[in-house]
């Protein structure tokens, strides 16, 4: 506080130098209004020297540590620059803090592997530095340096500070007119590119610009992360293992590399397996036993149904039952909402990798019989349906998930086609029954287009005022009746129902697409205050639903018409993955400015509280396997899309809390000269090391260190078991293990080539581990046993597009998108 203080002070009024008479033209002194040089360069940092303290010249200093002074700088040249004030006024820049001069870290980029600046999200201007000189009555005060100037490159910065400084340095030698007018001539041509530049319009100061728009030297201010640079948001947050991965990308030779073409290839051969053949349409004719398929719909109705009220459950049973008595006769619709259920329900089976291919086929049955010739017949509340469980079973199975956006704004059409939008009571007469099912699927399809919203980085495409549907009732599926004369009177709030869940979400989406409106849209403004109301409004809604929820959940799952487990991890994995859409964009900042902290501990408890939904029974053992699991915990554990990627990014946050907290106790330890590696040898891998703190002012993390410790470890083996129920991208795995290697060697005072080396070893060690679990996974894999295990090299087959091919669309699209490693460039996969 005290340097954002100094900051927005404004400077002291200069005082004017007496008049002596050794000022007054005497050769070799200091005349009226001319700066005074320092023969002797400042070596303290511009905190200390302002305060009157000893400085030990690290960076940052133990002063600055010990006063919790973030921002620790020194002065970027040891000499003053020359007034160049007087050769010609330049415009005001007090309304551009944007365009103020930039730390020579953030100029020169990450300086090493360990090096965490804030170089993209905006943050305040740094400390004013003190002015040394002591200039006359009409000097300018120097701790306001000419502002960096529009179109100029960053490169001819430094230049021209060394012409200025020889300029001025030349100034009592014969000459020196020359390079005076010179330095006049380039001045003035800076001056006018700065005005030129404080025409421009969407010049606003940090507080007012998008957090989501990252800056870069080649873009501008204007530019914003999308899918296709996500990467660039992986280099900057874990720049040591994104190094690392371009060394074993570019060096073919290495042991390395050759595992990783191996996995590559393996998860390839699995992935095209799974493609379904393009054969005519065929319903019901893979559908399995009548046991097998029971118990794959019971998985649906379970845990899907049960919070995405799609289905109408006696409809379906009795629909169910003629199936098995003929299934010939079986009506088309229903044959397709049923192996859709199945497809859905095969993320919840033990043998999942062998369901694999079975549920490619079946969504491929369900998209071919929605663009069949008798497309004008479909359009009805089945084919409705249809479409529902369609988009779910992709984005469950991993088939075209990233199409989830589109397919949403087509189901939300099709909705609005057949007046879902209106509500029940504006339209011709109907039973409740056809009413109550209307509301059920409208209010489905709405949170079905919301997520996809999240998941795409894509604005909803819908507004409040766009429909006037009202909830469902609370109603049981047991109180409607299709062909009843009169309606039933539905159940009194507090009662739990079948339609409890939804009703209790559907309370919460004003605020979430207000949310995704607001993340989303291209040019959103979004300012930190605004953040914060958005995350005081989620919050009130979060505890609204808890307060819903509390009274019907029972933990031991013993009273009948209860909350399930499901139910509760499902509607919060729905609602608090908003908390990290809000605060991720902010992160990169909080880790050097304290104004935005309140972001970094949002991201850090939303993240915690993702990851322990699928961290059931044990927190975290040697193996990081479970003691029990659940059905959430095997959605997240054989689910793809938003089930698979909102937890990588809980624990991808998680990693870095953990870094940032080693790396600040590292710095620490060094300030302090009580951190010597010989001095404490330590096994690699020692766990203890990282646990352990010093506790002598430090106190910046979000989280306990060993809370963050055992999620990772957990998160690790959380990675390996999906590896082993069929996922092909062993990309989380790697980084996982990484990081926590990387993490135990910092806080053992490492260096950083020994950092370097052991991350490189784990990552060599880990993709030998991720083949071995390949290869069983591809063994129990009946559809891999039949291709004869060939390589694809084809990856367009296996869904491996390369961010760098001109032909992947999926890459370019321009969403706004926080990162996501299944993104990521390095380590490419499925």
């Amino acid at each position: 506080m005290d340097v954002e203080m100094a900051t927005d002070a404004a400077p002291p009024a200069p005082t004017s130098a007496p008049t002596t008479a050794a000022s007054t033209g005497s050769p070799g002194t200091l005349k009226h209004g001319e700066p005074r040089r320092r023969n002797r360069p400042a070596l303290s940092c511009i905190q200390c020297r302002t305060r009157k303290i000893r400085c030990d010249r690290n960076e940052p200093c133990a002063s600055c540590m010990k006063s919790k002074i973030v921002n620790c700088t020194y002065e970027e040249a040891r000499r003053p620059k020359p007034r160049l004030w007087r050769l010609s006024p330049a415009p005001p820049a007090s309304n551009h803090p944007e365009l103020s001069p930039t730390s020579t870290d953030e100029r020169a980029g990450v300086g090493s592997a360990f090096s965490f600046r804030d170089i993209a999200l905006p943050a305040p201007p740094p400390p004013a530095a003190s002015n040394p000189s002591g200039a006359g009555s009409n000097a300018a005060p120097l701790d306001k340096p000419p502002e960096p100037l529009s179109g100029v490159s960053p490169r001819s910065l430094p230049q021209a500070h060394h012409a200025e400084a020889g300029a001025g340095a030349g100034l009592g030698t014969p000459g020196s007119l020359g390079n005076t007018t010179a330095l006049a001539e380039r001045v003035r041509q800076l001056e006018q590119q700065l005005a030129d530049a404080l025409k421009r319009p969407g010049c606003g100061s940090p507080s007012s610009r998008s957090a989501h728009t990252a800056l870069s030297p080649e873009h501008g201010s204007q530019y914003r992360p999308t899918r296709s640079n996500s990467w660039m948001d992986g280099e900057k947050l874990f720049p040591l293992v994104v190094n690392i991965a371009e060394r074993i990308e570019s060096d073919k030779s290495s042991d390395a590399y050759f595992l990783l073409q191996k996995c590559r290839d393996l998860g390839g051969t699995i992935q095209s397996t799974r493609t379904a053949t393009s054969t005519p349409l065929q319903l019901g004719k893979t559908v399995p036993s009548r046991d097998t398929a029971l118990r794959l719909v019971d998985a649906y109705f379970r845990t899907f149904e049960s919070v995405y009220r799609i289905l109408h459950r006696p409809t379906f049973w009795q629909a169910y039952e003629k199936y098995w008595e003929n299934p010939s006769a079986a009506d088309p619709a229903f044959v397709v909402q049923l192996q859709l259920c199945m497809a859905i329900g095969t993320c919840f089976q033990d043998d999942v990798v062998a369901l694999r291919r079975l549920a490619a086929q079946w969504i491929y049955e369900a998209e071919v019989w929605l663009v069949s010739p008798v497309e004008k017949s479909l359009v009805s509340l089945a084919g409705l349906q249809v479409m529902c469980l369609l988009h779910l079973a992709r984005e469950t199975c991993g088939i075209e998930g990233d199409m989830a956006w589109i397919t949403a704004g087509s189901l939300l059409r099709t909705a609005m086609y057949l007046g879902l939008h209106r509500d029940p009571d504006n339209l011709p007469d109907m039973s409740a029954f056809n009413a109550e099912m209307r509301r059920r699927v409208w209010a489905s399809i709405l949170e079905i287009m919301l997520q996809s919203s999240l998941d795409s980085g894509a604005p909803p495409l819908l507004t409040l005022s766009d429909f006037d549907t009202r909830p469902p009732s609370n109603y049981d599926d047991e109180q409607l009746a299709e062909n009843a004369k009169f309606p039933s009177i539905p159940r009194p709030p507090n009662a739990f129902t079948q339609t409890t869940v939804q009703i209790a979400l559907l309370r919460s989406f004003p605020v979430r697409l207000a949310i995704a409106q607001y993340v989303n849209h291209f040019n959103s403004p979004a300012t930190f205050e605004e953040t914060l109301k958005w995350n005081t409004e989620l919050t009130n809604s979060c505890r609204a639903l808890s307060a819903t929820f509390q009274p019907f959940y029972d933990p031991a799952g013993i009273l009948p018409k209860r909350l399930s487990l499901f139910q509760l991890r499902l509607a919060e994995h729905l609602v608090h993955r908003f908390f990290l859409a809000l605060n991720h964009p902010w992160l990169w900042a909080a880790h050097n400015n304290p104004t935005y902290y309140f972001a970094r501990k949002m991201c850090v408890e939303t993240s915690l509280k993702l990851y322990r939904a699928i961290a059931t029974g044990s927190p975290a053992g040697e193996s990081g396997t479970a003691s029990q699991t659940d059905d959430f915990t095997r959605l997240a554990t054989c689910g793809y899309g938003a089930f698979r990627s909102v937890p990588t990014l809980a624990v991808l946050t998680i990693c870095l809390e953990l870094l940032w907290q080693v790396q600040e106790d590292r710095s620490f330890r060094q300030s302090m000269s009580i951190d010597h590696p010989l001095d404490r040898p330590a096994p690699p891998g020692s766990e203890g090391d990282v646990s352990s703190s010093v506790g002598m002012g430090i106190g910046s993390g979000a989280a306990p260190r060993q809370e963050l410790l055992e999620a990772v470890k957990y998160s690790i083996g959380w990675a390996s078991r999906r590896v082993r129920c069929g996922e092909t991208n062993v990309k989380g795995y790697l980084l996982f293990s990484a990081l926590l290697s990387q993490a135990q060697a910092l806080q053992r005072g490492a260096s950083d080539a020994e950092v370097e080396r052991l991350v490189l070893h784990t990552i060599g060690e880990d993709l030998n581990h991720c083949l071995i679990l390949l290869k069983e996974a591809a063994g129990r894999d009946p559809s891999f046993a039949a291709s004869g295990g060939e390589p694809v090299r084809d990856r367009r087959a296996s869904g491996w597009g390369l961010p760098w091919e001109p032909n992947n669309t999926n890459r370019t699209r321009g969403f706004n998108s926080i990162f996501n490693i299944h993104d990521a460039a390095f380590f490419v996969g499925t």
